[in-house]
């Protein structure tokens, strides 16, 4: 296990450094090789992806179909994605650690070392940064979701954030699933798309409140099962990518179902799965602090945010005001499905 290494308290000139000399490389690159331009459309914010490694972009395409395009009328912030040498950033004494460099206590720029892939955000001048020595799903898999941390910070306004979690819904009523790993999240939210639930992601989406009304809009045109559970799922519409980081679980395309995906759909309660093995699933309230600390420090702690007080304070305004609910598992996919149906019906 590779240790990690705080920089912590770097002066703004030394971080100022530090910009200048990724958009050096980054320009040094892009002289020698062509720029390819794409947009990530998120709905409250466009993204310009500038991108100098023309293999990696039908990988792009796989992760980000429902949300990637060629042309955008304007956009809000840029992405710069290139090949390199991550040594070529390191110190001689960091160049077997993983390095976080932080400025007044906040995390700019992210250096591993061992995976060689650097994520890098410079929100004053709205320019963000990866970098990888390889584009190879393998090693793109070691970050979990492509640039979630980045886009989690991209998102992130006085009324909306990424969100450690999953969404479906019937009748433009929409709950969010949210549970730590290995919960049945995404078991449930799969098989509500198979069944044609309206739906917007199995892991990761956006909330925005938008008049005192929270919508979830989604990010990725992926999803990640086990490969026991990716079985049963006999009906599913998908392409195998790679197995995840750890390989527990397989990485999905679904862009099949690109047209079908919500772009904004109204949020009305929360429901945690519990594997109960029960035989008939059922849904119950639950302790209304105890769900909202476990989803907030969720997704805090998938962002390396976990310290971040305002954070943590906007994720909790999103959805303080919802229903937090239990629904308790059975093993039989489908009666899972129709109780959650029921309860979403009656919303």
């Amino acid at each position: 296990m590779m240790n990690e290494t705080y920089i912590l308290n770097v002066s703004k000139e030394s971080l100022l450094k530090y910009y200048n000399f990724l958009d050096d490389k980054f320009k040094e690159t892009a002289t020698k090789n062509s720029v390819v331009t794409k947009y990530l459309d998120l709905g409250i914010k466009v993204i310009r992806l500038q991108i100098v490694c023309e293999d990696f972009i039908p990988k792009l395409e796989k992760y980000f179909s429902c949300s990637l395009k060629d042309n955008a009328d304007n956009y809000d912030e840029t992405l710069y994605i290139w090949k390199d040498s991550v040594q070529d950033f390191l110190n001689e004494q960091y160049k077997t650690k993983l390095v976080t460099i932080a400025c007044q206590n906040q995390r700019f720029i992210r250096i591993d070392s061992q995976n060689k892939i650097i994520n890098a955000e410079n929100p004053k001048e709205k320019k963000y940064y990866f970098i990888s020595e390889e584009y190879s799903y393998t090693a793109l898999s070691q970050q979990g979701h492509l640039f979630v941390r980045l886009i989690s910070q991209i998102v992130r306004t006085e009324k909306s954030a990424l969100i450690h979690s999953a969404a479906v819904g019937i009748d433009d009523k929409g709950i969010l699933v949210c549970a730590k790993g290995g919960s049945g999240k995404s078991t449930l939210s799969v098989s509500c798309l198979i069944n044609n639930f309206q739906y917007v992601s199995d892991d990761y989406l956006i909330l925005n409140k938008v008049n005192d009304k929270l919508y979830a809009s989604p990010i990725y045109s992926i999803i990640t099962l086990s490969p026991k559970i990716y079985k049963q799922m006999v009906n599913l519409k998908s392409e195998f990518m790679c197995n995840n980081y750890d390989n527990t679980k397989y990485i999905l395309n679904i862009s099949s179902y690109d047209d079908k995906l919500e772009r904004k759909l109204p949020i009305k309660a929360i429901v945690f799965p519990n594997i109960a093995n029960v035989q008939d699933p059922a849904i119950e309230k639950t302790n209304k602090n105890r769900a909202l600390t476990q989803l907030v420090f969720s997704t805090a702690t998938q962002m390396n945010n976990d310290n971040d007080t305002s954070y943590i304070k906007l994720l909790i305004s999103l959805i303080k005001d919802l229903d937090f609910y239990q629904i308790n598992l059975s093993q039989n996919l489908n009666k899972n499905v129709e109780v959650l149906k029921k309860f979403i019906k009656g919303l």
